[in-house]
């Protein structure tokens, strides 16, 4: 028993010995562990967006499933549209019937413009028209007036004279021509003159001859006077032509006719531009509720947001869902980024911008990354002193740092080490 105990003792200053000679020579193994496991941790993410109806609805087609890769635009699922594409067709047949009686009042207003421009015309041309009709028949009556006058009061002495006076001048020429012809006759008896030639003096005496025969009856007319009948002729003429004038004056009223047709016309152009405003009033209220419809058959198909990869899926067809009912949840295609949550101590220094190595876990791989922000943590990832004297409290802070690429191999999800700030 005695060689035991200090068998044992040399037994423990060999292991105390070999235990300070390998920390001697292994200085930083146990260092290297702390400083790993202090380093903070961060998920490789990318930004998520929900795909979602604008209304409610029962789904008919689901046309992606979980893990499909979509393009923003791209139609997702379908809900039943059956009754808003009824509420469409009705909606067009509205546009239709409001454009039809646009052409209506078009074709009315159209109408009645010529009418007005054809009664105007008439206005003028009627007018113009009777105004020439009672002058002409104005100096009809006056002339047949001034016939009868002077039928009924005889010839004028001067009249008379001047019938002597031509009668006179006739007689004094056939008298000359008379003694001609006989001249003319002995010569030829004689063989002194041509036949033609006593031909041309026998026309000028048988010229002279009617001439004053004329005369004489026109003399004996103006010394006896007009007979009645001529008086009763002339008197029929001028009431004819009293008739006539006041036919022309009633044609007046035919021009207030048409000054009412013109009236008429334009009461028509403002009735039909009244119909035809009312008419493209309801054209635009149609075309707005065809453009609703169209809005909300539209709703009726689900979009990809954005480009990325369905990550879940919510609802089955034939399900009812309501709007804004998330269907997909979709990962987009954006840079990735980590968030890693430090002490304020640790975030001391860095800013926005500046370039950050890491550790991808899964494959040892370094990464590089650039911070996009600095934000303080919520106040429960304070860390509270747990004694006043000479302690203070600690903040974290977020540090978020976008990866200026997907590390090959990686996945979202996955985890990243902080290393520290490239070097250079």
């Amino acid at each position: 028993m005695r060689f035991i105990r200090p068998m044992i003792f040399i037994v423990m200053a060999l292991a105390i010995g070999t235990g300070g000679y390998l920390l001697s020579t292994h200085p930083t193994a146990g260092n290297a562990q702390a400083e790993s496991s202090a380093l903070p941790t961060a998920y490789i993410e990318t930004n998520a967006v929900s795909a979602s109806f604008k209304l409610g609805g029962r789904i008919t087609e689901i046309l992606v499933h979980e893990g499909d890769t979509v393009q923003k635009g791209q139609v997702l699922a379908r809900l039943q549209s059956s009754e808003l594409e009824a509420k469409l067709a009705q909606a067009d047949a509205t546009v239709a019937l409001a454009q039809g009686k646009i052409a209506e009042a078009q074709g009315a207003k159209a109408a009645a413009q010529a009418k007005k421009q054809q009664a105007a015309a008439g206005v003028t041309v009627t007018s113009e028209t009777v105004e020439q009709q009672i002058a002409q028949a104005k100096a009809a009556v006056d002339a047949a007036q001034a016939k009868v006058d002077g039928l009924r009061q005889g010839a004028r002495p001067e009249e008379k004279k001047q019938a002597e006076i031509q009668y006179e001048a006739a007689k004094e020429v056939y008298e000359i021509a008379e003694q001609n012809l006989n001249r003319m006759n002995a010569m030829l008896e004689e063989g002194l003159v041509s036949k033609a030639e006593v031909d041309k003096v026998q026309v000028s005496y048988q010229e002279a001859k009617t001439k004053v025969e004329l005369a004489e009856q026109q003399l004996q007319m103006v010394n006896q006077g007009p007979r009645e009948e001529e008086i009763r002729a002339a008197e029929a003429m001028l009431e004819q032509a009293k008739a006539a004038l006041q036919l022309a004056e009633a044609g007046r009223e035919q021009v207030a006719i048409r000054q009412g047709d013109v009236a008429a016309a334009e009461a028509a152009i403002k009735q039909a531009q009244g119909a035809l405003q009312s008419a493209a009033s309801g054209e635009k209220q149609a075309k707005a509720a065809k453009a609703e419809a169209q809005v909300y058959v539209g709703y009726t198909e689900l979009t990809a947001p954005s480009d990325g990869v369905i990550i879940s899926q919510t609802a089955q067809p034939g399900e009812l869902v309501g709007s804004g009912f998330p269907i997909f949840t979709i990962q987009t295609t954006d840079t990735p980024w980590a968030k890693f949550y430090m002490k304020e101590t640790s975030v001391a220094g860095f800013k926005a911008g500046d370039n950050i190595r890491m550790k991808l876990i899964a494959t040892g791989q370094e990464v590089e990354g650039t911070i996009q922000s600095i934000s303080a943590a919520p106040d429960f990832a304070v860390k509270k002193a747990t004694q006043t004297a000479g302690q203070t409290d600690v903040r974290s802070f977020a540090v978020k740092v976008g990866l200026r690429q997907m590390p090959e191999g990686a996945a979202v999800g996955m985890t990243l080490q902080w290393i520290g700030a490239t070097e250079g």
